[in-house]
């Protein structure tokens, strides 16, 4: 082999093994797997099961689901098919159901809605398409289509708000009661027709 064509060799391989080291140089390396994969919630399941607040050994309110999903991380659950409770510090009991509802851990916050019901132990009715307990107002407010009745008195409205379990509650929004006194938005219905009847008995003397 003359000198000219192993030159030739050598320069060849010289240049192959160039290439090969620059493409190893420039090929990336594999990204390492991304830390912002979230990981999927953790949930545990319960049927029949009980959740309930308590302040200073007091009972505030309970409930009970027939399905029960709680998230093991944030404490949240989800129910299905509920009962639940609220006592009065006047002994009086509050009791509502409802098709689905959502607690928070976090704030203690109740929402549920679908087919609610609500009764008090004294004769107090509720209906209304959403309620939420306000744990932070001490509060329960009932939305859409709200529809409440004791003893002969019926009330309506959009928004109905309350602090004592409906023994007193404030209307919002197309606020109405039956006896044909239209109750003025914001107004306590019991006290607004309590004063109506006074009024009525004090022109009947």
């Amino acid at each position: 082999m003359s000198k000219k064509i192993k030159w030739l060799v050598s320069a060849a391989v010289l240049a192959f093994v160039a290439l090969v080291v620059w493409v190893v140089k420039t090929t990336p390396d594999e990204p390492p797997p991304s830390s912002d994969k979230v990981a999927p919630p953790m949930t545990m399941e319960y049927e029949g099961n009980e959740l309930s607040e308590e302040i200073n050994g007091v009972r505030i309110w309970d409930l009970t689901a027939d399905r029960m999903v709680v998230d093991a991380n944030t404490q949240n659950a989800d129910l299905e098919k509920l009962v639940g409770h609220f006592y009065q510090t006047d002994g009086r009991t509050i009791e509502f159901r409802a098709e689905h509802g959502v607690y928070d851990y976090s704030t203690h916050d109740i929402h549920v809605e679908g087919n609610i019901t609500v009764e008090t132990s004294d004769g107090a009715r509720l209906l209304s398409g959403k309620l939420d307990w306000i744990n932070a107002d001490g509060m329960l407010v009932a939305t859409e289509d709200v529809k409440i009745s004791r003893d002969d008195v019926k009330a309506t409205g959009d928004r109905a708000e309350s602090a004592d379990g409906f023994n007193h509650f404030w209307l919002k929004g197309n606020a109405h009661i039956t006896k044909g006194i239209e109750l003025e938005e914001e107004e306590p219905v019991e006290e607004q027709f309590e004063e109506e009847k006074n009024k009525a008995s004090a022109l009947s003397k």
